[in-house]
Protein backbone atom coordinates (compact mmCIF):
# COMPACT_ATOMS: atom_id res chain seq x y z
CA UNK A 1 0.00 0.00 0.00
CA UNK A 2 1.20 3.45 -0.93
CA UNK A 3 -0.52 6.31 0.85
CA UNK A 4 -1.12 9.58 -1.00
CA UNK A 5 -3.00 11.81 1.44
CA UNK A 6 -5.34 11.93 4.39
CA UNK A 7 -8.22 14.19 5.44
CA UNK A 8 -10.03 14.54 8.75
CA UNK A 9 -13.73 15.21 9.14
CA UNK A 10 -15.16 15.90 12.58
CA UNK A 11 -18.90 15.57 12.13
CA UNK A 12 -19.93 15.29 15.76
CA UNK A 13 -18.37 15.42 19.20
CA UNK A 14 -16.32 12.33 20.05
CA UNK A 15 -16.39 11.02 16.47
CA UNK A 16 -13.81 11.50 13.71
CA UNK A 17 -13.84 10.25 10.12
CA UNK A 18 -10.47 9.80 8.46
CA UNK A 19 -10.19 9.57 4.68
CA UNK A 20 -6.95 8.10 3.28
CA UNK A 21 -5.99 7.98 -0.39
CA UNK A 22 -3.96 4.92 -1.30
CA UNK A 23 -2.64 2.86 -4.18
CA UNK A 24 -1.88 -0.83 -4.29
CA UNK A 25 1.41 -2.14 -5.67
CA UNK A 26 -0.37 -4.28 -8.27
CA UNK A 27 -2.49 -1.29 -9.45
CA UNK A 28 -0.22 1.76 -9.07
CA UNK A 29 -2.28 3.96 -11.41
CA UNK A 30 -5.56 3.50 -9.52
CA UNK A 31 -6.43 5.66 -6.51
CA UNK A 32 -8.51 4.04 -3.79
CA UNK A 33 -10.01 5.70 -0.73
CA UNK A 34 -10.00 4.18 2.75
CA UNK A 35 -12.60 5.53 5.17
CA UNK A 36 -12.19 5.04 8.90
CA UNK A 37 -14.98 6.04 11.27
CA UNK A 38 -13.39 6.38 14.69
CA UNK A 39 -14.34 7.22 18.26
CA UNK A 40 -12.28 9.36 20.60
CA UNK A 41 -11.28 6.28 22.60
CA UNK A 42 -9.46 5.11 19.45
CA UNK A 43 -11.95 2.46 18.37
CA UNK A 44 -12.25 2.12 14.61
CA UNK A 45 -15.97 1.52 14.22
CA UNK A 46 -15.91 1.08 10.48
CA UNK A 47 -13.15 0.54 7.94
CA UNK A 48 -14.11 0.63 4.25
CA UNK A 49 -12.36 0.71 0.89
CA UNK A 50 -13.84 2.71 -1.99
CA UNK A 51 -13.00 2.96 -5.67
CA UNK A 52 -14.68 5.64 -7.78
CA UNK A 53 -17.16 6.18 -4.94
CA UNK A 54 -18.20 2.53 -4.81
CA UNK A 55 -17.78 0.38 -1.71
CA UNK A 56 -15.38 -2.44 -2.61
CA UNK A 57 -16.70 -4.63 0.25
CA UNK A 58 -13.05 -5.37 0.99
CA UNK A 59 -11.86 -7.08 4.16
CA UNK A 60 -8.52 -5.63 5.23
CA UNK A 61 -5.82 -8.09 6.25
CA UNK A 62 -4.12 -7.61 9.63
CA UNK A 63 -0.86 -6.47 8.00
CA UNK A 64 -2.79 -3.88 5.94
CA UNK A 65 -4.48 -2.57 9.10
CA UNK A 66 -1.04 -2.27 10.70
CA UNK A 67 0.23 -0.26 7.70
CA UNK A 68 -2.78 2.06 7.85
CA UNK A 69 -2.34 2.54 11.58
CA UNK A 70 1.40 3.26 11.27
CA UNK A 71 0.75 5.79 8.51
CA UNK A 72 -1.95 7.59 10.49
CA UNK A 73 0.03 7.64 13.74
CA UNK A 74 2.86 9.37 11.89
CA UNK A 75 0.61 11.84 10.08
CA UNK A 76 -1.62 12.69 13.04
CA UNK A 77 1.43 13.42 15.22
CA UNK A 78 1.87 16.69 13.30
CA UNK A 79 -1.81 17.65 13.24
CA UNK A 80 -4.30 19.41 15.51
CA UNK A 81 -5.53 15.91 16.43
CA UNK A 82 -2.15 14.69 17.74
CA UNK A 83 -3.55 14.03 21.23
CA UNK A 84 -7.19 13.56 20.33
CA UNK A 85 -7.31 9.76 20.61
CA UNK A 86 -7.26 8.35 24.12
CA UNK A 87 -4.98 5.33 23.92
CA UNK A 88 -4.30 5.26 20.17
CA UNK A 89 -6.18 3.71 17.27
CA UNK A 90 -7.67 0.25 17.82
CA UNK A 91 -8.60 -1.81 14.76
Amino acid sequence: MIFDYYELESLQSGFLTIIVGCRFADEPDELYVIQLDTLQDGTVQELKLYFNGNDCKYTFKPDECALIKDYLVGELADSDYANWYQGGLKF
